[in-house]
C-alpha cells in the first residue's frame, strides 16, 4: 500500500510538472500584469489548497534551473497580494498553512509576508534628505514625477510617496542609473522598493533586480520572486550577506546547490575547485 501511494504520488508531481510548463507557455504570451495574475488565481482555484504548493514548488525549481519563462512568471507569482484579489485571501492563506504543514520551506517563504531585515521606523530617517522637498504638496510632487526634466527626476530619486515613485518610475526620460539608485537607496520604504519590483520595464533589467535583492529593506518575498534570475556569483554573495533576510539568504543557497547539480561532471570539478573556499564559507561556516 505505501509503495502504490508513493507511486500515485510521483505520478501526481509529473502531472504537475507538465501542467505547470503548459501554464508557463500560456502566461508568456500575455504582457498584462493583471491578467496574468487573473489566470494563475484561477489555475490555483482549480488546483484547489492540496497542490498548489507542488504546482509553485515546480515554478521555483524550474526557475533555479533558468528554464525558459519560468523566472519571468515566478515574478509574477511574487506579487502575492495581486493573486489573492482574484483568488480570495481566505484561500491563499489555506495555501500557505498547507505549505507549511507539508514543510514546502521554499514555496512558503514565496507565500509568507514576513517584514524586511531592516525598517523606517521614524519617517524622520528619509525626510532629511529632501528638506527641500518636505513643503511641496503630494499633487505637485505626482505632477512633477512626469515632467522630462533630468534635474527634477534626479532630485526626486528619494521619493517616499508610492504614487510619486510610480509616475517617477513611468517617466520616460528617466534613466536605469536612476532607478538602481532608488533600489539601493537605505534607508528607504518597503513600498517604493515594492514599486520598482511591480514596474516591469524596469524589474526586467539584470541590474534593478540585483539592486532589489541586495537592499536589506526589500520584502523577502520579492527577494524570493527575483532570486532565480540572478547569476550564480551573485547568488553566492547574497547567501553570505549578513544584513539580509535569513530566508532569502537560506533560498539563494538552494538555488546554488540546484545550480551545481545541473553542472557536468567537468564542470562541477572545475567550479568547485575555483570557489571551494566561498562555498565552505557558504554552506560550513553560515550554516
Amino acid at each position: 500500500m505505501e509503495r502504490f501511494l508513493r507511486l500515485m504520488h510521483i505520478l501526481l508531481v509529473r502531472k504537475l510538472a507538465v501542467r505547470a510548463r503548459q501554464v508557463v507557455g500560456e502566461t508568456s504570451v500575455s504582457h498584462n500584469h493583471t491578467m496574468v495574475l487573473y489566470l494563475l488565481s484561477r489555475e490555483f482555484v482549480a488546483l484547489g489548497p492540496d497542490l498548489v504548493p507542488y504546482f509553485l514548488r515546480e515554478i521555483l525549481v524550474g526557475s533555479g534551473r533558468r528554464t525558459r519563462g519560468y523566472a519571468e512568471f515566478l515574478q509574477h507569482v511574487g506579487d502575492m497580494r495581486g493573486v489573492a484579489r482574484f483568488a480570495g485571501n481566505a484561500f491563499m492563506s489555506s495555501v500557505l498553512q498547507r505549505c507549511r504543514r507539508l514543510r514546502m520551506d521554499e514555496v512558503t517563504e514565496l507565500l509568507a509576508s514576513p517584514r524586511p531585515l531592516m525598517r523606517i521606523y521614524h519617517s524622520g530617517d528619509v525626510e532629511s534628505r529632501t528638506p527641500d522637498q518636505d513643503y511641496i504638496p503630494l499633487g505637485v510632487r505626482k505632477s512633477l514625477a512626469r515632467r522630462p526634466n533630468p534635474h527634477t527626476i534626479e532630485k526626486l530619486s528619494m521619493e517616499q510617496d508610492p504614487q510619486v515613485v510610480r509616475n517617477l518610475l513611468s517617466n520616460p526620460r528617466i534613466t536605469e542609473e536612476i532607478v538602481i539608485k532608488m533600489a539601493s537607496l537605505r534607508p528607504t520604504g518597503q513600498e517604493v522598493l515594492s514599486e520598482i519590483f511591480n514596474n516591469h520595464r524596469w524589474s526586467a533589467r539584470y541590474r534593478v533586480r540585483k539592486a532589489l535583492v541586495f537592499n536589506p529593506y526589500t520584502l523577502p518575498r520579492v527577494a524570493h520572486a527575483l532570486l532565480p534570475m540572478l547569476m550564480l556569483s551573485d547568488l553566492m554573495d547574497i547567501s553570505m550577506g549578513r544584513t539580509l533576510h535569513h530566508s532569502v539568504r537560506n533560498a539563494a543557497k538552494r538555488f546554488i546547490m540546484l545550480r551545481i547539480s545541473d553542472m557536468g561532471p567537468t564542470e562541477k570539478e572545475q567550479f568547485s575547485k575555483s570557489n571551494a573556499a566561498r562555498l565552505k564559507s557558504i554552506f560550513l561556516e553560515t550554516g
